[in-house]
Formats: structure tokens, sequence, C-alpha cells
């Protein structure tokens, strides 16, 4: 169903400011001809990012969100918006501006719209948020409103006449109360610490957690069913362990989903198998072979369901193997069945599938090389086919019901992030957004140049060079090389903005994919297991001398810098070669034997190091690669940075690498920052971060 014209006018009647800058068609033609400037550290605040698309089902619109920071409130703030897919009606405002809001999706006959927001709600017992909110899209517009009895992110059957929605649901029965005398409940009632038995105690971005054993302290989260209209809302799920992505069969009689039996066992890693269950409550476990598997989609004749799975991470240690499992879609038969592999022969990692209505194909996204692309295969394997191209990264793909039109994010290096929609095959492609228009027609960013070298064993390594704002040929510059996270991510073609600001600051900035990186292939991403700070240095080290051999670049004047794993390479690079001038290590790992215990992913050091430190060969193997073994090798002056709430990499992991430095008279300052995880920081904490490095490289490199 069209939605209807004033449906737009919600919250803003009258076109503001705000939609000549998310639009940039307003903005005076004179803008354009203005000299652009480089880019300043002030910019951050002005950065939006748009995302999340979710186009109707008639393909006539396409719901996006738009974030952007309250420099005043140092927070980030986010909307939904509202655009066509004809360029007909201006993209609008569609939600408070007061309460952020995201996660737009809409109701199959496209008179819904449900999102989540962080407005409040008054009920007869107090004050609460609650997360779940609807607009009318196919009549005048009016004010979001809820649906009695929806209590979780509802997905709506094909017929749209049913919700279905996970909510945490508790034992009926409450935990056993210990008797306690007046004065030992009066000691419990004054201690202000933490007691707890269970081993994985406590995550990054969540804190201090719950025992994950007991369903009473983490109650699981079951599958409900609703009509449309709302009303009592119908549990059809009692596995005591968490649903996850639940999926309706088209004829609207079952729900797929996926589910780990072994969720309350903190001894075993994640390997949730596929299940689905009738309207009566009746689960059948279709898989159970030590795989982890999610995503579930359905066949259009109902016959199949289609998962993205790979195996447990359990029986990776468990074999020894010498690398970790490929990612895999499988079609799993819905009377039972083995899976069936349909992209084995592929050698990327697909994301998650969409069936197409007509059953020929399924389509995923996945990165390749430094692009993220959408691909397609058929439901029997045989080839996989790129269906988008382009040196950008797309995101978010969402199609019509009929997969006749696709609306996705896309970002390059010199663009942050825009929405576009197209057909399927790539044909009539539309820019629904200028996401950024008036900060990119005031500064000019770099471009950089697509660099392919060769490591010191011959192996194709890419990369890519940022120039120094209009840089000249006659003289030579500093260089800064970014090490991306992970390891297992990539770099590629969007826009980072650090990058160009170091850029616009007068530094030849170097990224490139060395082993351990995603888009390559299987061998290429588990050469560092068992070696990390070996290959992958010897890339990084092989892309440094490339550029000096090409490119005007000061060899005394080289820094160095990356985050989480790129800070564990910075400290690595550090302690075994003396070529750089400074070294800027964030969220950095430098013993792995202590960080083994106090990580929050001890998993990466019993798989990719071959077991735990108290087993003799994985423990000479911590010692050998951790950073802080070579310290002694270190003349490199370091910027320390971390948040002290981060327990991805803990703080104590750069502490280590600082008071090393500072021992041996190595230059050296560490920044923390307060209530601060492993990534996610305030706009203002984040600032203060860059400015620091900034006045590093100035101090060192220039």
């Amino acid at each position: 169903m069209p939605v209807n014209s004033r449906v737009i006018q919600y919250v803003t009647l009258v076109r503001s400011a705000t939609t000549a800058v998310l639009l940039g068609c307003c903005l005076p033609a004179a803008l354009e001809c203005q000299t652009r400037r480089r880019l300043a550290l002030e910019d951050y605040f002005r950065i939006e990012d748009l995302g999340d698309p979710a186009i109707s089902p008639d393909g006539n619109w396409v719901a996006f969100v738009r974030s952007f920071i309250v420099k005043s409130e140092n927070r980030r703030h986010s909307e939904i918006w509202l655009a066509a897919t004809d360029g007909s009606e201006d993209p609008a405002r569609i939600t408070s501006p007061s309460f952020s809001a995201g996660n737009p999706r809409w109701s199959p006959d496209g008179d819904l719209l449900t999102f989540s927001s962080s407005r409040p709600v008054i009920d007869r017992e107090a004050t609460k948020r609650s997360s779940v909110w609807f607009l009318r899209m196919g009549r005048p517009a009016g004010e979001a409103f809820q649906i009695a009895g929806v209590d979780g992110a509802p997905v709506f059957s094909a017929d749209g006449r049913q919700m279905a929605f996970t909510k945490p649901t508790p034992p009926s029965t409450g935990p056993e109360r210990e008797s306690l005398s007046e004065f030992e409940a009066r000691v419990e009632e004054q201690f202000d610490g933490r007691i707890y038995d269970w081993m994985n105690y406590r995550f990054d971005r969540r804190g201090y957690l719950r025992d994950p054993r007991d369903p009473h302290a983490t109650p699981p989260l079951e599958l409900y069913v609703i009509a449309r209209e709302g009303g009592t809302a119908r549990r059809i799920t009692d596995l005591g362990v968490d649903v996850q992505g639940p999926a309706w069969s088209p004829a609207g009689d079952a729900l797929a989903f996926t589910a780990d039996s072994h969720q309350r066992d903190e001894y075993t890693y994640e390997r949730s198998d596929l299940w689905t269950v009738d309207l009566n409550g009746k689960t059948t476990r279709l898989t159970n072979d030590g795989y982890h598997y999610s995503d579930p989609a359905w066949s259009p004749d109902g016959h199949f369901i289609v998962v993205r799975g790979y195996e447990g991470l359990d029986q990776v240690i468990a074999s020894g193997q010498a690398h970790g499992s490929p990612i895999d879609l499988f079609v799993v038969p819905v009377s039972g069945g083995e899976p069936r592999n349909i992209t084995g022969e592929w050698d990327l990692m697909p994301g998650g599938p969409k069936w197409s209505p007509d059953g020929k194909f399924i389509y995923f996204n996945a990165g390749v090389g430094g692009n993220t692309h959408l691909f397609r295969v058929g439901p029997q394997g045989g080839p996989v086919s790129q269906v988008s191209h382009g040196e950008r990264r797309l995101a978010d793909m969402s199609f019509s019901a009929d997969f006749g039109w696709v609306a996705f994010t896309a970002s390059e290096p010199g663009d942050p992030s825009n929405v576009y929609v197209a057909r399927l095959d790539g044909s009539t492609e539309t820019r629904l957004t200028s996401g950024n228009h008036e900060l990119l027609s005031q500064v000019e960013l770099n471009a950089p140049e697509h660099l392919v070298y060769q490591s010191s064993d011959g192996t194709e390594v890419e990369g890519w060079l940022l120039s120094p704002w209009h840089y000249e040929l006659n003289r030579t510059y500093p260089l800064i090389l970014a090490i991306h996270g992970g390891p297992h991510s990539a770099y590629g073609n969007d826009f980072s903005f650090q990058r160009q600001l170091w850029s616009a600051r007068g530094y030849f900035v170097l990224f490139t994919n060395p082993r351990g990186s995603t888009g390559y292939g299987e061998a290429f991403k588990w050469a560092t297991w068992g070696g990390w700070g070996v290959l992958d240095y010897q890339d990084l080290m092989a892309g440094i001398d490339y550029v000096l051999d090409h490119y005007p670049i000061d060899a005394e004047r080289l820094g160095v810098t990356g985050g989480s794993y790129g800070g564990f390479m910075t400290n690595w690079i550090i302690g075994h070669t003396d070529r750089f001038a400074a070294a800027v290590s964030s969220r950095s790992i430098s013993n792995w034997m202590s960080d083994y215990g106090i990580a929050d992913i001890p998993r990466t050091k019993e798989s990719e190091f071959f077991g735990p430190p108290w087993e003799k060969e994985s423990r000479d193997l911590m010692i050998e690669l951790s950073p802080l073994t070579h310290a002694a090798n270190v003349t490199t002056p370091t910027l320390f940075i971390h948040g002290e709430w981060d327990y991805r990499v803990p703080i104590e992991e750069g502490e280590q690498m600082y008071l090393a430095l500072k021992k041996r008279r190595v230059p050296a300052i560490f920044i923390r920052y307060a209530e601060s995880y492993h990534g996610g920081w305030t706009p203002w904490r984040q600032v203060h971060a860059y400015l620091q490095e900034l006045r590093w490289w100035e101090r060192y490199l220039k």
C-alpha cells in the first residue's frame, strides 16, 4: 500500500534547515564554488551517519536512520527518516526529535512501520523505558503508538496478521531464599562489592554480568506470538535458553530460529542449532552437529531453511586445527536431514542469507578485498555470482517483497555514508540522500591510492595510501602506518575521519590488509594462526618498504599506530624494529599470559595459541609472541591510550607495556579514559584522544 504523503509531515510540518543539510539540494550553488579547506578536528562533531535502510514491501519508500552528535550533551542521537524511491518526496524525519529511534521495519502490507525508541512510558507501576513503537504509514501521520502485549522487536508473519517476538522470561517459580538472621541480613545490606563463582563474570560494553548458569539471574529469551491487533501474547517455546533470529514460515504456521542448548554450560563455546516450532509450541531440533548456526531464512515453498554456519570452536580446539572454521551457507530440509553446504567451494565469508521469492537464488553480502558487495548462489550450490560492483562498501541491504528493488547504504573514502536504491541487477541505481553534503562542500578530502605489493615471501598484499593535503613532489613528508583491529577484519574503501584528519595535517597514511585479514580467502585469513606478529609483521614492513621506494616519504619520520589487534601489532613492531620515530598504541595487548586471565574472550588464546597458559606448548608460544617479552628492544617514543572499562583488552595490558618503556627511559605517555569500554567512546573523549594523537605526531614526526 502506498504511504500517504502526509505521513512525512510528522514532527516536521515545515521543512527545516536539517532537511536542507540532509538533502544538499537546497544549498546555494555558490557554496559549491567556494574554495574548500582542509579537514579540521572540530569537524568530527559534524559527521552524520545514514544507515539501516528498510524498503517498503512495494518498493516505493525507504525508511532509514540518521545518526549525529549532540555536541552540547556529549552523546549521539538517531532519528528515522523516510525517502521516496522515485524522488517525488524529499526525505523527512518521521520520529520525534526528542528521543533516539532506530531499527525501522515494515509490516508486509506496508501499513505499519515498527521501530525502537528510548521514549519513556508511564505505566501503573512506574516509569519505564519501552523500546517497541509503531507508526501508521497508510493514513495521515499521527503520533507513534504501542500495541498492547508487544514486549520485543516484532517479526511479522507473511500475511501480516501475526507477530512474533522474544523477551526475557524468568522461571515461574522464584529462587530459593537463604534464611538469614537479622544481623546477617544487615551485613548483606551494607555489602557494596561483588561475589561470583561463575567464569564469565564480565563482558565489554555490558560490564559485570549476572550468573549465566542461573535462569533466574539471566532469564532466557523465549518466543511469543500475538495477533497484529495486540492483546495477550502467547508463549510458544520453553527451552530455558535464548531464542535467536525467529523467522516465520511462508504459511505462517511455524517459525524457525536458532538456540544453543548448551548456553548454561559456561565450559562450552557457542554452538547454536537450528530449530522450528509450530504455533502449538511443538519444537523440532533440525541440527545437532557441533556447528554454530544463525540467520535462518525459509524457502518460498516452506520445505527448506537456509542458515549461516561454521564449525563450533570446541570442535576446532579439540581437533587441534591449525586454522579456524570456514563460514558457509547451509540448506536444511524442514522434514529432517543433513545440512547441505552450498558455498563450500567459495573462498569468502557470506553474510546472513535471504531467499528470493521465486526460490531460484539465495542472496547475501560478503567482503571481497577492500569492498563489500551483494552476491547470490543457487539453493543447490554451484558458482557464487557477484551482483553489485564498485570500489565501495555496501551494507544493510533491504529487499522489496518481490525482490525487484534493493535499498542499501554505501560508504566510500570521500563519503561517510548514503542511502541508495537500485534494481536487483544493479541497474537504475539512485542515491536517495546527500548526507554530510554541507561539510563535504566545505572541506577537501583526499582519495587514497590503491596499492598491491609483494611481501618478503612473495605473498600479494592489498593496501591504500592517502597523501598529505596539497603535498608537493619536491619535498618529503612523514608517514603514519595504520593497522586495523581483529586481526580477522579488513580495511577498505570506506570513510575514516581519523585517517583523513592525518592526511589533512600533512602526513602520508598507509593502511593495508596483512595476512590475518578477511576478504582474501581462508588461507590468507588464518595465516596468523599460532603466529601473531610473524607473517603479518612481514607484510606490514613490506608495505613500508614499497611506499618508501615509490613516494616522497621521509624514512626518518615514520609513525605506527593501531587499536586492539592493531595496538598489539604496534607494541610488537616497536619491539622488533627501530625504524619508527613515534608510535600510538591504543587499547593494546602486551602480555598474552595475563590477557588470558583478564580479557572477556579467552577463546582467542585457546584456539589461535593452541591452549591455555598452564600447558607448556601454548605457554611458550604466548610468552614468545608477547610484546612485553621484547620490550628491551624498544626505543620508539610511544603514546598509550586506553579505556578504564575495557574488558576486551583490559587496561592492565597497556599499563604493563607503558611501565616497561618507562623503566627503560623510553619516552612514553599513558592516557586513560574513565567509564570507557573497548569502543563506542563518548564524542568528547574520542576527540580528546584524536587531539593527543595529533600532538604526539607533531612532536616526533614534524
